[in-house]
């Protein structure tokens, strides 16, 4: 019996998209009459890689998107656009009689649109409703061990609302009197009742609910689930150690355990501070213009230097000076630990122009230029930051986390609502975990990505302050 998932739907819809392109450059071939058939061939596999590559990389082949209307829509052109280029350029570099090429590839480009329109929309959109309508891929699930263990496991599956895990079965490990159901789950017995359940019950799931501290117990019930053909889960404990980065690792032939890593490490590294030095170099000659006026402003305005010196804490903990625009009134006092607040009292009159526009963040390309910050990362905090009176490290315990990459005049937070003070435990939190999806996610687009929206929406507003 074929077990549907996730992933056969989408390579069935990849296929499906091979097809539709295929008949799409046959159908372009036949009404215009040209080029020969070789052609056609090699014009289309080359279409259909590209296409069916970019959408793969950028997350397009996921079986919740084949539900939608608008964002297929996009999805199908942000496959095709590349495709066309690369047939364009083939169209005109390989074929040795390259006629009317122009209105080859944009009728090429059309009819390919048009058809994997309309196999999205009929045949795929029917087969994943009747996936949907026959559960093909809800997955059941048996939960095996402690009985606090097992109804906390439940708890957080039944509160997860989604119909595609099934609790069908409870084991219990402990002796003694156990309710036949918990929270309307059948408890079926012990682990043993469980290799008999499985003949009339198919399990795609087993999570084994057990203490983490008992490894051993834990590596004694796996090795008795060897002969259930299913998943076999182990939740991890969260107050023994952080599995966010966790994966498995040989070192020296051990297996092993790796609960973080270095990330943007070799080419990884090398390809972000290019990025760094080129935005940075070509940002500061394009505003040299603004950053002279806006020191002309602030020494005009009001007393002090123009440039605003901070210690601020940078890669690995290290400390660093930050260079800013000077928007508040001269105070050699003030370390920053209390932030900024909205209407704050000591932001001047050109401070207060210079923040809502971010220009007193410009002289940090001096920053980015020296190594010490990158373009797009983590924003850096002073290093006695406050939220809610409470040291940032007090209040969220993966604060530190974000110090494993360089930090960033923008980032990923700034773009979803983490501008201006971070004055909650709520907030904070929210930052935190922002950031860490940056580091987690990183990509040379996602910077890129970043930058844009930076410049679109995230310069000025009114959480710009």
């Amino acid at each position: 019996m074929i077990r549907w998932t996730h992933g056969l739907i989408n390579r069935l819809v990849k296929l499906a998209d091979g097809v539709f392109l295929a008949f799409a450059t046959l159908l372009t071939a036949l009404l215009l009459g040209h080029p020969t058939l070789m052609q056609t061939i090699f014009l289309g596999a080359l279409g259909l890689m590209v296409c069916i590559q970019v959408l793969a990389v950028t997350g397009c082949y996921r079986v919740e998107r084949y539900r939608l209307g608008l964002p297929q829509v996009g999805d199908l052109a942000l496959g095709l656009v590349p495709a066309l280029a690369a047939v364009a350029i083939a169209y005109h570099a390989f074929l040795t009689d390259p006629t009317g090429g122009i209105g080859w590839v944009g009728t090429w480009f059309l009819v390919c649109f048009a058809v994997l329109l309309a196999g999205r929309f009929t045949l795929v959109r029917w087969g994943v409703s009747l996936a949907d309508r026959n559960a093909v891929l809800r997955r059941n699930v048996a939960i095996v061990g402690h009985r606090d263990r097992v109804e906390a496991a439940l708890a957080k599956l039944v509160q997860q609302k989604s119909d595609l895990n099934h609790v069908v079965g409870l084991f219990i490990e402990e002796e003694g009197d156990h309710p036949a159901t918990i929270a309307g789950v059948p408890v079926v017995g012990r682990v043993d009742q469980l290799f008999g359940f499985v003949h009339h019950t198919p399990i795609d799931v087993i999570i084994v609910a057990l203490p983490w501290e008992s490894t051993a117990r834990i590596n004694a019930m796996i090795e008795r689930l060897h002969r259930i053909a299913a998943d076999v889960i182990v939740p991890l404990d969260k107050d023994s150690f952080n599995p966010r980065f966790a994966e498995f690792a040989m070192v020296a032939g051990m297996p092993s355990l790796r609960v973080h890593y270095q990330p943007l490490k070799g080419s990884l590294g090398v390809l972000k501070r290019v990025e760094d030095i080129v935005v940075s170099a070509t940002a500061l000659i394009l505003t040299a213009p603004v950053l002279l006026v806006a020191a002309i402003a602030i020494k005009l305005d009001s007393r002090g230097p123009i440039i605003f010196l901070q210690q601020r804490v940078g890669f690995n903990n290290k400390p660093f000076t930050i260079y800013k625009l000077r928007t508040f009134t001269y105070d050699p006092s003030d370390d920053g630990s209390l932030g900024t607040r909205r209407h704050d009292p000591r932001v001047t009159r050109v401070g207060s122009i210079l923040r809502r526009l971010s220009i007193d963040e410009l002289p940090q390309l001096v920053n980015v230029l020296k190594g010490e910050m990158s373009i797009v990362g983590p924003r850096p905090h002073v290093p006695n930051m406050q939220v809610s009176g409470r040291q940032y490290y007090d209040v969220v315990r993966e604060y530190a986390a974000r110090y494993r990459v360089k930090p960033g005049i923008t980032g990923w937070g700034q773009i979803n609502g983490m501008r201006g003070g971070i004055d909650t435990v709520e907030k904070a939190a929210r930052g935190v975990t922002l950031d860490l999806h940056y580091i987690e996610n990183w990509s040379i687009w996602f910077d890129l990505r970043i930058m844009v929206l930076t410049v679109v929406r995230g310069l000025a507003g009114r959480d710009v302050f």
